[in-house]
């Protein structure tokens, strides 16, 4: 094995929930490596400054505005990027979010949308993408989940629910296509802080403190922490890896 063997230069990489966060850290970092980016949201507006990122240091990228939860948007957007690059080498499932909710006062339809949310668009996009990869003979599919999803999350069970969803499908698909040589693979992230949600999930010095205390490896976790893993899961150096779901947390927690 040789570091080539961990490149992503040329592929073409499909990155929904890429306007903020981990998305936007996923799709700038996917560029820095050559990689032909197709980064969506579902409003246009939000995309320009990814865009003018990316095409500033010479990276090469296709905005497509799209709904994930809405199948027929999610067709449209694996079209233009077949169109447009000629395949799909890599799709990674991103886009999602919740707000905290104890399961006693949670309507029905607020448990629905949070799976639709969470889960449903993860199984849209790998539907939609499966004919194309199909047909090229191969593809990955990285399907990002949380640590919700592996451990009771008191105050965010629908989300848990959905997130341990796409961990189980994750696993399904994996077996379910191998016949199409699609490597499904997923990420758990645990604490990820983004500046968008740092003031919220650490809004003192002496909570951020209670976290490092309580994670092994002694600090929160970043984007980067995700794009290292992804960047793995894309190249041929994990080709022997599929049907497993990486935990980036910093180890188990304490307490």
């Amino acid at each position: 094995m040789s570091l080539k063997d961990f490149s992503v230069k040329d592929k073409v990489v499909i990155i929904t929930g890429s306007s903020q966060g981990i998305g936007h850290r996923l799709a700038t970092g996917f560029a820095e490596e050559g990689a032909k980016v197709v980064v969506n949201s579902r409003k246009y507006e939000k995309l320009k400054p990814l865009i003018e990122e990316i095409e500033k240091t010479g990276g090469e990228v296709l905005p497509v505005q799209a709904d994930m939860r809405e199948y027929d948007d999610v067709v449209a957007l694996m079209k233009k990027a077949n169109e447009r690059f000629g395949r799909i080498d890599l799709l990674i499932n991103n886009a999602g979010g919740s707000f905290g909710h104890s399961l006693d006062e949670l309507s029905p339809n607020a448990f629905s949308a949070i799976t639709r949310n969470n889960l449903d668009q993860v199984f849209n996009c790998c539907a939609a993408v499966r004919p194309f990869m199909a047909e090229q003979d191969g593809g990955r599919i990285i399907n990002v989940s949380s640590m919700a999803g592996i451990r009771p999350s008191p105050g965010l069970g629908a989300y848990g629910a959905a997130k341990a969803g796409v961990i189980s499908l994750t696993e399904t698909l994996a077996l379910e296509w191998s016949k199409y040589n699609i490597l499904v693979n997923c990420i758990a992230p645990g604490l990820i802080v983004t500046e968008g949600t740092k003031d919220v999930l650490i809004p003192t010095e002496k909570k951020e403190q209670e976290y490092r205390n309580k994670i092994p490896v002694g600090r929160i976790g970043v984007p980067e922490d995700i794009l290292n893993a992804c960047l793995y899961l894309a190249s041929e150096a994990s080709s022997y890896i599929t049907a497993e779901t990486i935990k980036v947390e910093g180890g188990p927690r304490q307490g």
